[in-house]
């Protein structure tokens, strides 16, 4: 699952995000989360280590090599990298009741290219990835859902807008990984918090919101946002299949317009 930035492409268009039907294997006990990372000097990005339900694994002990390229903070049980300097792999390990895992992650200076991969996570093995799916807002909720069609079922994996998993669970058939714990019984049917309508960015972008607003929306997503596009009235988000045009108010700096459009190859 990945992000991409220039072209301002939503959380929605992830499509090839989780990579294509793969050799049925065991799920390794533990995977990093994301597994993979693109970050600009000075970016900080949070790290998880989660298990076989997608869950995140208490206790967890994280290291990074090469130290010097960035700094390894702890929040709880998660890992926050600061990029210190440029570097083509940077390696973050975390260990967890026996089991251990790795994120790479890649440093530049500057500004990254159009179409820059932010962030990916591993792929559910023997799955390929179906729908895509904006989750409904709430506080502490997910930001996607994502549909994998299994060999035994289908299996939804809900994950935050910057690619760290919150858990997963099946729909069907015997190789998905339900949710337990006091959560269970909520988070156990996710098709009855999926809205499959919210299939654009638009969808989230109102009339009247303030460009700072919409700004942070896009940032909290994972894409970056240049400078220049930023001081314009007129923006345009491309997403798989859609692209979002939204003015803006000269006046107040608010959302005056927007306009969804399909667009097909």
């Amino acid at each position: 699952m990945s992000y991409l930035s220039g072209a301002i492409r939503t959380s929605l268009c992830a499509v090839g995000m989780f990579g294509g039907l793969s050799l049925a294997q065991d799920q390794p006990a533990l995977t990093i989360s994301p597994a993979k990372a693109t970050m600009l000097v000075g970016d900080s990005r949070t790290f998880r280590a989660v298990g076989k339900d997608g869950r995140m694994r208490h206790p967890v002990r994280w290291s990074v090599s090469p130290e010097g390229a960035a700094t390894l903070t702890l929040d709880g049980d998660e890992a926050v990298l600061q990029a210190n300097e440029t570097a083509s792999t940077v390696v973050l390990t975390g260990h967890s009741g026996g089991d251990s895992a790795d994120a790479s992650i890649e440093i530049h200076s500057g500004t990254l290219a159009q179409g820059t991969q932010i962030w990916s996570v591993t792929a559910t093995p023997g799955c390929k990835t179906g729908q895509i799916t904006q989750a409904v807002p709430s506080a502490s909720g997910p930001d996607l859902y994502v549909q994998e069609n299994c060999p035994g079922g289908t299996i939804i994996r809900a994950l935050t807008a910057d690619g760290r998993e919150m858990w997963r669970t099946g729909l069907g058939g015997s190789t998905a990984h339900s949710p337990r714990g006091p959560a269970a019984k909520q988070e156990a049917q996710p098709h009855e918090r999926l809205n499959m309508t919210r299939d654009s960015v638009c969808a989230v972008i109102a009339p009247g919101m303030t460009k700072e607003k919409v700004s942070t929306f896009v940032d909290e997503r994972g894409f970056h946002l240049g400078e220049e596009q930023r001081q314009s009235d007129s923006w345009t988000l491309e997403e798989e299949g859609f692209r979002c045009t939204i003015l803006f108010d000269s006046r107040n700096g608010t959302v005056a317009k927007k306009k969804k459009t399909i667009v097909t190859e």
